[in-house]
């Protein structure tokens, strides 16, 4: 429940053990279990819902000290992963110059496919 407000009036020691703390999650790889937790939520835009993705705006809401953790990872790996085409395929979205456009398109697809065969759809993440 910690608050940016919070971290901007930190002093350089809290600063300085909080750096600690996040450099020691990375040495040890030992993350703590709730930083692997996130809640996604669908922003619906400024139209018509339709029971389609792209009518919507997704937001991952983050803690504040796992939201910097994840952005430091971020910043040391997305260069490297990029520039060596680690990921392919739908993996690279996050990445620079990456996106999900064509993985929601064939999410829509396949619910599209569902709804006009009265099919059962599962997905599994």
């Amino acid at each position: 429940m910690i608050t940016y407000e919070m971290l901007k009036h930190l002093g350089p020691t809290t600063n300085s053990l909080l750096l600690i703390l996040i450099c020691k999650c990375f040495a040890s790889a030992d993350i703590p279990d709730l930083w692997y937790q996130a809640m996604v939520f669908p922003i619906p835009k400024p139209h018509e819902w339709r029971c389609q993705l792209k009518n919507t705006r997704p937001i991952t809401l983050l803690e504040v000290i796992q939201k910097s953790f994840v952005k430091l990872l971020y910043t040391r790996l997305s260069a490297t992963l990029a520039t060596h085409n680690v990921l392919t395929g739908g993996n690279f979205a996050g990445l620079p110059g990456g996106t999900c456009r064509d993985l929601i398109i064939t999410l829509e697809s396949l619910i599209h496919d569902a709804n006009y065969n009265s099919s059962p759809l599962w997905i599994l993440s």
